[in-house]
């Protein structure tokens, strides 16, 4: 194409209109507007907010909503006794990681529901005062009835910690579920749950460990005027080192530990290492492709009269 002086001069004015037009804008709503009169949002004004939780935890830290000057706060919510080939009838016995003793090859699953992670939860502390409980299954005692003073009580309560017993027992026999967690007439008659091995800690950073509010005070409180401490731990007579229950119903309670009058102070955390957690299966029991399941009650009673 040949310009000529027209030519050019026609674009050099087409390409300096497009320059100077006006550039169009495309408001949506306007801040002000949404905060006025004119109420340009329908009501909402501009900004509006939402939130995000970011979170993460580690082991059990579920709350029981028990509570008192003397309470118990944790015991082990699930054992996990894994997922197997099969029962073989000489080799009987599964602990609660997941594994059938001396029998690796039988091993398929860690949990009982076929997943990976193991269900038996394990305690993580920092604390010193807990280290022979750490990265055990436990149960959690709390005493603090230091800090129980005035007057009004039953002659035969005093403040003091201890005179109490921690216990277990087999609510019903192991029985298969159906998928939606129900009992089936199936059951297993005579087998055994066993806990060797206790350890044994006490720790006066009681929310430190619990993370319940009913212990946010305790530092404060277990010092406060008129109280009067009794920091000792319970004695290794107090602590059953083996223990076990058949698994059927309405079970006999077995002593896990007794404090007596003036031990333990704060919280007594008692733990077993998954794999000291044993579940023996009868001689001769028969099994299907089934989930199976017994539930046990944690008692912590009272000695004193």
């Amino acid at each position: 194409m040949k310009f000529t002086k027209l030519t050019s001069s026609v674009l050099a004015g087409a390409t300096l209109l497009s320059i100077l037009a006006p550039t169009a804008t495309f408001a949506a709503t306007s801040t002000a507007g949404s905060q006025g009169a004119t109420d340009d949002n329908g009501g909402t004004p501009l900004p509006m907010t939402d939130k995000t939780v970011a979170g993460i935890s580690f082991g059990d830290n579920s709350d029981n909503g028990n509570t008192g000057y003397l309470r118990l706060q944790m015991v082990p919510h699930t054992l996990d006794f894994g997922n197997h080939k099969l029962l073989n009838n000489s080799k009987r016995d599964f602990t609660a990681d997941g594994k059938n003793t001396t029998l690796a090859s039988n091993d398929l699953a860690a949990s009982y529901d076929n997943t990976d992670a193991n269900k038996t939860r394990i305690l993580n502390t920092t604390d010193p005062a807990l280290s022979k409980v750490e990265n055990k299954a436990w149960a959690t005692v709390v005493d603090k009835q230091i800090t129980r003073t005035g007057t009004g009580y039953a002659a035969t309560t005093t403040p003091k910690s201890g005179s109490w017993e921690l216990s277990v027992k087999s609510d019903d026999a192991l029985t298969a579920v159906d998928s939606a967690g129900n009992k089936t007439s199936e059951t297993i008659t005579g087998a055994k749950l066993s806990f060797d091995n206790t350890a044994y800690g006490r720790t006066q950073k009681v929310f430190e460990l619990t993370k319940d509010a009913n212990d946010a005070s305790w530092a404060t409180d277990s010092t406060a005027a008129g109280v009067t401490a009794d920091d000792t731990d319970i004695s290794a007579a107090g602590i059953v080192k083996s223990f076990g229950t058949v698994l059927k119903d309405n079970g006999t309670d077995v002593t896990v530990a007794t404090a007596a009058d003036g031990e333990g102070q704060g919280a007594n955390v008692f733990g077993w290492a998954p794999q000291d957690i044993k579940l023996t299966m009868p001689q001769g029991a028969q099994v299907n492709n089934a989930i199976y399941k017994a539930n046990l009650t944690w008692t912590l009673s009272s000695t004193a009269a």
